[in-house]
C-alpha cells in the first residue's frame, strides 16, 4: 500500500489541533485561554500550533468554522429524517440543545467582543444554514399535514430566525439571565404551537410523553 499523500497528514494534524481547541474553548472559555494554555492542553508545542495559524484570532476562526460546517452536515442530516417534521425539528432541537450546554456562557461574549470574524462566521452559519432548515421543515409540514397552511413558509422562517437572532446577543443572554439552551428549547416549542395544527400538536404531545416516559425507565 501506498503512503497517504503528506497534505493528507496534515489535514488530519489540523483536525486533531482545532477537535482540541474547541474542546477547550466550550470548557474554559476563548478570551481565558491564551495560546500557551491550548499547547498545555493539547500537548504540542506553541511552535506547532502556529504552523496552522497565524494568530490567536486566526485560530478561533478556524475552530468556529469547522465547528459551523459540522453542524450544518449534522443539521441537513436531521432535516432530512425523522418520521415527520415535527419529529425532524425535534430531533434537530435536542442535537443543538447538547451543541449549546456544552458551550461555556461567556462563548458569545468574547467573540463578539474580541474575535469579530469567528462571530460573522456564527451569524453566517444563522442566516445561510439555520433559515434555509427552518423553511424546509416548515414546507414540510404543510404538505404533512402537520403545520398549518394559511401562513406564509417563508416569512415565517424568517421571523423565527430574527428571534433567534435577537435571543443569541450577548445583551439578550444577560437581560433574561438563562442559559441559551433553555432559551432555545422555549422559543421552538413556542414556534411549533403557533404552527401546529390540531394533529401536529397531538403527535408534539404524543411524542414527548414517550420521551419523558423513556427518561423515568
Amino acid at each position: 500500500m501506498s503512503p497517504a499523500p503528506q497534505n493528507s497528514t496534515l489535514d488530519t494534524r489540523l483536525d486533531a489541533l482545532l477537535d482540541g481547541c474547541e474542546q477547550t474553548f466550550r470548557r474554559i472559555g476563548v478570551r481565558a485561554v491564551s495560546m500557551d494554555d491550548l499547547a498545555r492542553e493539547l500537548g504540542v508545542s506553541k511552535k506547532t500550533l502556529y504552523k496552522y495559524c497565524k494568530d490567536k484570532a486566526d485560530l478561533v476562526l478556524q475552530v468556529f468554522d469547522r465547528m459551523c460546517t459540522r453542524q450544518d452536515m449534522r443539521i441537513s442530516d436531521l432535516s432530512a429524517s425523522g418520521e415527520n417534521a415535527i419529529d425532524a425539528v425535534i430531533q434537530t432541537m435536542e442535537y443543538v440543545q447538547i451543541e449549546l450546554r456544552e458551550m461555556h456562557p461567556s462563548m458569545l461574549f468574547d467573540l463578539q467582543k474580541y474575535y469579530p470574524a469567528a462571530m460573522q462566521r456564527l451569524e453566517q452559519h444563522k442566516h445561510e444554514n439555520m433559515e434555509g432548515y427552518l423553511l424546509r421543515n416548515v414546507e414540510r409540514g404543510q404538505r404533512e399535514g402537520f403545520y398549518r397552511k394559511d401562513f406564509d413558509a417563508k416569512l415565517i422562517s424568517r421571523l423565527h430566525m430574527a428571534m433567534v437572532q435577537t435571543m443569541t446577543k450577548p445583551a439578550t443572554l444577560e437581560e433574561f439571565g438563562r442559559p441559551l439552551s433553555e432559551l432555545q428549547q422555549e422559543l421552538h416549542a413556542y414556534h411549533l404551537r403557533g404552527i401546529a395544527t390540531e394533529e401536529g400538536m397531538a403527535y408534539y404531545h404524543q411524542r414527548n410523553r414517550a420521551k419523558q416516559a423513556h427518561a423515568v425507565s
